[in-house]
């Protein structure tokens, strides 16, 4: 299980591999805690300046459905060991480049929005299909991805569980960076070759400023309480029957 979270070092760079790939990286509890821990040393470490952070053939499809504990207490704990993993992204001193290829789905969409920059491919799938599992949007993407393609575009893909592929998201600034199939890795390498050699100081400081100035800690915090509500009620366990049996989910309301 070591290797759940691949790391390698070029110099001041850091690449994390998330490296689950019969789930295609599904955000189990194992993935995340792993993540957070590595991601927490990287921060503990003068010599990294930057990550990039990766999976292979698929960034992430999101968070575990399958055996989820729908305890509304298990899951507000759940979630606020998920929110480690956001927080030390958008508040931790290390720029975060994330190079997308594959699916990014569901938690997989916050992780890549909570990114400083993200590259992707054409073929990249972005989607964001809470609500047809019973959910809502987690892992700080209330917060991240307005901040990156406007309300009326976040209200839209949430609400309507829209699938956009890298072409469409680069777009509309959900892709910072679009690069020819198979080249996301290397481009992220690149940048976050230039990131490393920055001053770090200037750039932790501007992370943590932009951070503070908007509220995430609120928003993380009523998220993990509604959360835990939502997956403990009818509509959820419909949801996620339904996603398993590839069916249309219907909801009842309780």
């Amino acid at each position: 299980m070591n290797d759940i979270v691949r790391l390698e070092r070029q110099g001041a760079l850091a690449i994390l591999t998330l490296n689950l790939p019969e789930k295609r990286n599904a955000l189990a509890e194992a993935l995340y805690l792993r993540l957070a821990e590595t991601i927490q040393a990287l921060h503990d470490d003068d010599s990294c300046r930057a990550i990039v952070l990766t999976g292979g053939r698929n960034f992430s499809a999101g968070g575990e459905l399958d055996g989820l504990d729908t305890n509304p207490q298990v899951m507000r704990a759940s979630m606020r060991q998920g929110h480690r993993v956001i927080r030390l992204i958008v508040t931790g001193r290390l720029p975060v480049i994330a190079a997308v290829q594959g699916a990014a789905f569901g938690a997989g969409l916050s992780l890549a929005s909570a990114c400083d920059f993200v590259v992707a491919e054409p073929a990249t799938q972005f989607g964001a299909v809470y609500g047809k599992v019973g959910v809502m949007p987690d892992w700080g993407v209330l917060w991240t991805l307005p901040r990156r393609i406007g309300l009326p575009r976040t209200k839209k893909m949430l609400m309507f569980s829209q699938v956009l592929d890298g072409t469409q998201a680069h777009a509309i600034g959900l892709a910072d960076e679009l690069v020819e199939s198979g080249l996301a890795l290397q481009h992220a390498i690149e940048l976050g070759q230039q990131l490393a050699q920055a001053a770090p100081g200037p750039l932790a400081a501007t992370k943590a400023l932009i951070a503070r100035a908007q509220g995430l800690d609120a928003l993380l915090d009523w998220e993990a309480d509604s959360q835990a509500l939502l997956i403990a009620s009818e509509d959820f366990v419909e949801g996620r029957d339904a996603f398993f049996a590839r069916r249309q989910p219907l909801f009842k309301g309780r």
